[in-house]
């Protein structure tokens, strides 16, 4: 775990050095807006491609080929992202009433009567064996979670992870959970100067895999693994996003032409990418993976 801790802490300097370039701030929070609602909509189901998402919630378009809740789920995350950003610049602390205050506009306009309240219902986890708390525990556990957030002294990053853990055990409301949780976490570590932690679609196996282990056994491990692997990914795409220096977009290919240069298909370079087995150069500032004619040498694929 320390060796992963200090090479996050490695890139959050570098992150620092970045963020105090002319206009990188700015181009951070635009991708920042896309990627997370794309990527933790996605965890959810949400069918909206990234290319999708981004038109949505930029440009109002909607193709009308996928469900309109898809496109309001879009529109929502951005709303509740937008929030937790005004949040840390007015230095509001993180407690219950704003973990609500982020679930409303989570939910607002697809559950009107459930946005911002904690549900009074039983739950479940589809395919899980976690059983989560009754729902008139719910307010006492939220109480204890607000307390946890003011006293406890664990540092940032764990303390952002183990708030969105507590939180997603919770389950206090009837959806959105996760959406919120991610967002909490994730308006912690951007008030301490860190990247949000993005978790991939392809990723979100592992990342249930990681919160039900330690939910059934109380083992943090795999869990904070998991986690502080996520952390140091998202470091090293922000990153390659606004390190202008590091490459240079107009020498980049994007992933079609590499793959029809390599002569395999997208789906391939997309798996390989996955197993860590080739890493993108670079990122266009929607976030679309970009890599260089010298890869294809090194990975003997011509």
């Amino acid at each position: 775990m320390n060796k992963i801790l200090e090479t996050i802490a490695i890139k959050k300097s570098k992150l620092d050095k970045l963020l105090v370039v002319k206009n990188n701030r700015r181009v951070l929070h635009d991708w920042l807006r896309t990627e997370l609602t794309y990527t933790s909509n996605g965890i959810e189901g949400n069918t909206l491609t990234r290319k999708e998402t981004e038109l949505a919630i930029n440009e109002d378009i909607t193709s009308g080929s996928k469900p309109i809740k898809d496109y309001v789920e879009a529109k929502n995350h951005v709303a509740a992202y937008e929030f937790i950003l005004n949040a840390i610049t007015d230095g509001r602390p993180i407690n219950e009433g704003l973990i609500i205050a982020v679930h409303k506009r989570i939910l607002s306009g697809i559950d009107d009567e459930n946005a911002g309240r904690y549900r009074n219902v039983r739950v479940r986890i589809s395919g899980s064996n976690v059983i989560l708390p009754n729902y008139m525990k719910v307010p006492d556990l939220m109480a204890g979670l607000d307390k946890r957030l003011k006293t406890s002294r664990l540092g940032i990053i764990h303390k952002a992870i183990d708030a969105h853990f507590c939180l997603v055990s919770i389950h206090p409301f009837i959806d959105g959970n996760g959406r919120t949780a991610r967002l909490i976490m994730n308006m912690m570590l951007m008030k301490s100067g860190y990247a949000p932690i993005i978790i991939r679609k392809i990723d979100r196996k592992r990342y249930l895999a990681a919160l039900e282990k330690y939910q059934l056994t109380d083992d943090p491990e795999q869990y904070e693994r998991f986690m502080l692997g996520a952390l140091s990914k998202s470091l090293s795409m922000v990153i390659d996003l606004l390190d202008k220096d590091a490459v240079d977009p107009k020498k980049l290919l994007t992933i079609a032409k590499f793959a029809d240069l390599a002569g395999l298909p997208v789906s391939t370079i997309r798996y390989w990418v996955s197993e860590n087995k080739l890493k993108p150069v670079g990122y266009t500032a929607s976030g679309y993976m970009l890599f260089d004619k010298s890869q294809l040498h090194s990975l003997n694929l011509n």
